[in-house]
C-alpha cells in the first residue's frame, strides 16, 4: 500500500481537488490512479469541480474517507 500524506496530495497537480469550507475534496478517479489501488470501499459524493476550464460534477472524497476506506479494504 502506497504511503499517503495529505500535504503531498495537495501539492500534486495531477490530482483535481476543490475546497469547501475548510475541507478538501479530491477527485476519486485521480486518487485511485495516484495510489494504484481499488478504492471501492471509500465513501464519495458528487461535487462541482473546474476541470480544464469547464465545471463538471465529479465523484469526490475527503482525505479521511480515503484513509477509512483503505483500512476497511484491508
Amino acid at each position: 500500500m502506497k504511503p499517503l500524506n495529505e500535504k503531498n496530495i495537495l501539492k500534486d497537480a495531477t490530482i483535481n481537488k476543490v475546497q469547501f469550507d475548510k475541507e478538501w475534496f479530491y477527485k476519486f478517479d485521480d486518487i485511485a490512479f495516484y495510489l494504484k489501488e481499488d478504492l471501492t470501499e471509500v465513501d464519495c459524493i458528487y461535487l462541482p469541480m473546474m476541470i480544464d476550464g469547464e465545471q463538471e460534477f465529479v465523484k469526490c472524497c475527503t482525505y479521511e474517507d480515503i484513509i477509512r476506506g483503505r483500512k476497511e479494504f484491508k
